[in-house]
């Protein structure tokens, strides 16, 4: 109703609402911008915010700008999430079958990463949404180096 009298063409406050649509003030142009920094260098990166403060749609907006042709993005929204069902889920969505050792599943996704890196020449974006709810030992376990 309020839509037709505001002449919206979305609903605002919705999930779907298209991430093109999305209001970006300043500050939201800004973490884009260096949410793709990253991505272009291949750097690990964390966003960090209150409750609330769209982290979420940040990298829904962040995800949404990066060309397919370049990047294959890789995303998990799992505040539970195990370093074992990390490295079970990104394989997961490469469409082949993780190893069962966490230590060698790690090593698979690396590989994987790699030859998608030679060979298709796209650099992998992992996105790890709800990430602060992880535990240290979590995190320590991702970071590169």
């Amino acid at each position: 109703m309020y839509e037709t009298f505001f002449d919206m063409r979305h609903t605002p406050f919705v999930r779907d609402l298209p991430a093109s649509e999305l209001y970006e003030p300043p500050a939201v142009a800004d973490a884009l911008g260096r949410l793709a920094y990253t991505a272009d260098r291949q750097l690990f990166a964390v966003v960090t915010a209150d409750a609330g403060c769209g982290k979420s749609t940040l990298v829904r907006r962040f995800a949404s700008s990066l060309p397919k042709e370049e990047y294959l993005l890789l995303y998990l929204s799992d505040s539970k999430l195990t370093p074992r069902w990390f490295y079970k889920g990104m394989p997961d969505q490469l469409g082949i079958e993780s190893r069962f050792y966490r230590g060698d599943a790690k090593r698979q996704l690396q590989k994987e990463a790699e030859i998608i890196r030679g060979v298709q020449k796209k650099k992998v974006v992992c996105i790890l949404d709800e990430a602060h709810l992880l535990e240290k030992e979590t995190i320590e376990d991702y970071s590169p180096g």
